[in-house]
């Protein structure tokens, strides 16, 4: 009989190693899981929170002034404010470039920045309100990686580019 408990005490301390080692094996895996998952949430809030601001930033560019009761429309500044103002739960959103152009009867104006505006299809009854901006997400946690190589451990920094157009009739 003791000889016996011997034994079994013997094959535990073995499967304790085993699983030592096996929860050493895993453990770096399952850090960068982590890290990854928090890295592509953070990336996926950047990209909603540039589409949300490029949208509001075109709404109000070109409705802002029957929205709010006003008689004229919102200057470029106004709109840019506008765009910072939503991205400011993103790091380094001043970094972010903004750019609003109107066309109007097939004349194109860029009022801040300089972007492509789309060209109007019927340019004589729409005018074309354009926000266009660029931001560059940074990871949350980086990780080394060769990027000579282009292999990464995370997310790299990556230039999120969103452009809203709207048009008003006349």
């Amino acid at each position: 009989m003791i000889v016996r408990n011997r034994r079994t005490l013997r094959q535990r301390r073995a499967q304790s190693g085993h699983s030592l080692i096996e929860f050493a094996l895993v453990l770096p895996m399952l850090f960068l899981l982590i890290i990854n998952v928090v890295n592509f949430g953070g990336m996926l809030h950047a990209w909603i929170a540039v589409s949300q601001a490029a949208r509001n930033g075109a709404q109000y560019w070109m409705f802002g002034g029957a929205v709010y009761n006003g008689l004229t429309q919102p200057s470029a500044t106004q709109v840019k404010n506008l765009v910072l103002d939503g991205l400011k739960g993103l790091p380094n959103a001043s970094g972010a470039t903004i750019s609003v152009c109107k066309t109007n009867n097939g004349v194109t104006t860029c009022a801040t920045g300089s972007a492509t505006p789309p060209a109007d299809p019927e340019p004589t009854h729409f005018a074309l309100g354009s926000v266009d901006v660029s931001y560059t997400y940074t990871p949350y946690i980086s990780a080394w990686d060769f990027s000579s190589l282009g292999i990464h451990l995370t997310i790299p920094a990556t230039t999120i580019h969103r452009q809203c157009v709207m048009r008003l009739g006349n």
